[in-house]
């Protein structure tokens, strides 16, 4: 692949692809990891949440069952 061809494949990107291309890109010159922000989603607190609403009617075994459905294995 030619230097041109490259630039032309870089400014196809997006504006965010091509962002995170050119800190990739000086992190590799640099010699520096790139400081990637990493996205981890907050799941609320479903069984939190469960007991405000019903009290103790909750089962005591639905916190398993919660965890394995967020990922929290």
């Amino acid at each position: 692949m030619s230097v041109t061809e490259l630039i032309q494949q870089v400014a196809a990107l997006s504006q965010r692809e091509r962002t995170l291309f050119e800190q990739l890109f000086h992190a590799m010159e640099t010699g520096n990891p790139p400081s990637i922000p990493v996205n981890q989603s907050q799941w609320p607190d479903f069984n939190e949440r469960l007991q405000g609403i019903y009290g103790s009617k909750i089962a005591p075994e639905s916190q398993p069952i919660i965890n394995e459905a967020r990922g929290d294995r």
